[in-house]
């Protein structure tokens, strides 16, 4: 890319951060604003899949956006299609953390995972991805 391209893009970029700083304070509908805000962290991180939690009544993790272009999954959030996967738990037996799941071992350390193919990842189980890919083709 030349530099004239690279500064084209980097204004863009910040032209689509201003707009989302915009909507942080004018935004009445709050999947609207997390959507937003999931789309402009897909194409900065140039990922396939997002998902938004949040913790529910007993601290797990609910479903409430989920969104993946190559499986043209459109769940959660404005979508109007409720999420049919139950929380992700964070606790193992109320005491061992759950450190095998990758959404489980972010909240519970704070650290940032970048999964380059969950199908040949090692270290987190993804059983549970690999089962829904399988069911919605």
């Amino acid at each position: 890319m030349n530099d004239k391209n690279t500064v084209s893009a980097l204004k863009e970029r910040i032209h689509r951060l201003n707009e989302i700083g915009i909507a942080l304070s004018t935004e009445d509908n709050s999947d609207r604003l997390f959507e937003m805000i999931l789309e402009e962290s897909k194409r900065i991180t140039n990922a396939d899949g997002r998902t938004l939690y949040t913790k529910d009544k007993d601290g797990n993790l609910k479903f409430e956006i989920l969104r993946n272009d190559t499986m043209n999954t459109n769940m959660g959030g404005t979508s109007g299609v409720e999420i049919p996967f139950d929380p992700v738990i964070l606790w193992i037996d109320h005491s061992t953390p759950n450190q095998s799941n990758v959404s489980a071992y972010v909240a519970l350390t704070g650290k940032t995972v970048n999964i380059a193919d969950a199908y040949e990842e090692e270290g987190f189980d993804f059983s549970g991805t690999k089962a829904f890919d399988n069911k919605t083709g």
